[in-house]
């Protein structure tokens, strides 16, 4: 006698639905609880730094906002650019600052 396999239904966003073998979507689940269990501890290594605006920047550094603006714009320190928006990481900002003053 042949069984046939069980299938479990997912819900897309796009309102389709995705027919998944219930073997495969166990092993599915079980691999994803891994994963988040592996990604949120509360680990200082596994911690992503906060990125900043001009502004805020500015303000952790002690420095003018003008300043800020004008050296992203020269590459003097580093940022990321997407669109409009120029976000900054304050310790790759240090690490160059530092590494241009020696």
């Amino acid at each position: 006698m042949n069984a046939t396999p069980e299938f479990v239904l997912v819900p897309l966003p796009d309102g389709r639905w995705l027919a998944l073998a219930s073997d495969v979507f166990r092993e599915a689940l079980t691999a994803g609880s891994a994963l988040v269990a592996a990604t949120s501890s509360p680990d200082p290594a596994n911690t992503s730094e906060q990125l900043l605006d001009a502004e805020q920047l500015a303000k952790a550094l002690s420095l003018p906002v003008t300043w800020i603006e004008q050296a992203a714009r020269e590459r003097r320190i580093p940022s990321i650019q997407a669109g409009r928006w120029r976000r900054f990481s304050r310790t790759a900002v240090e690490r160059a600052l530092s590494s241009n003053c020696k």
